[in-house]
């Protein structure tokens, strides 16, 4: 049940973004290598700030689209992706290319959403969006389509990989009020909305969004549920 990176191995990350979770893995290795892959290259440009502000040597940085990677087969000792694959219409295509990238015996894994009544901080953020500007902010439900258990399981499966397992994540995660979560959430939800915005009329909007989470408020922390599932697939030898 484990994706057992280890030193030494060469490991690719698609749908990286600004890096995450390829520069975590990547400092952790003492040896080996890890590639960030994604189709936005303004994204990559802030995950290689970021490693180098760690001073994280071993990340390298490729721009593609995970339908066509642009690597030949049998590259990777191991491949990860978060909260990527909910994304493209053709999920099984992308799991192909993986597992096409992807060394004998070697293991990718994917991370996705669960359902969005298990993630409820998602609605309470549009709520507060709602509020503040006085329209609407219909949920992207496009981020929990593979939030039912099975389906990504499925999806590797049929990708090709000799096996496929699929775990369920379940975790709360404490924020302070201080803690700019809240600010990402809003950045991501509605990056339209917000470009314009003063630091008075971000607090404000802030003030908005957190009070429609009053419900996962204990003191000064948010208790905040999180449900994902994690899906492994291991390549044939």
């Amino acid at each position: 049940r484990q994706m057992c990176i280890r030193d030494s191995m060469n490991v690719l990350d698609i749908a990286s973004g600004t890096g995450d979770p390829a520069i975590t893995i990547a400092g952790k290795l003492d040896t080996g290598t890890v590639t960030a892959c994604d189709m936005t290259s303004e994204m990559l440009a802030v995950a290689a700030a970021r490693a180098a502000k760690l001073s994280i040597s071993n990340l390298r940085i490729t721009a593609g689209n995970m339908i066509a990677l642009p690597f030949p087969d049998s590259t990777f000792d191991a491949v990860s992706s978060r909260n990527g694959l909910m994304f493209p219409d053709d999920k099984t295509g992308c799991a192909r290319e993986a597992l096409r990238v992807l060394k004998p015996g070697g293991r990718a894994g994917w991370m996705v959403w669960g359902p969005i009544d298990a993630n409820p901080t998602f609605l309470a953020v549009n709520a507060g969006l709602e509020k503040f500007f006085g329209e609407q902010f219909p949920p992207r439900l496009i981020r929990h389509n593979l939030g039912t258990p099975g389906l990504l399981a499925d999806v590797i499966t049929q990708a090709g990989f000799a096996k496929a397992e699929e775990i369920e994540l379940k975790q709360e995660r404490f924020i302070r009020r201080d803690d700019d979560y809240f600010r990402r959430a809003v950045s991501r939800t509605a990056p339209h909305r917000v470009g314009n915005l003063s630091e008075t009329g971000w607090a404000a909007l802030l003030d908005s969004v957190q009070n429609a989470c009053a419900n996962f408020r204990e003191g000064d922390l948010y208790r905040i549920p999180i449900v994902a599932r994690l899906g492994i697939g291991t390549a044939k030898f």
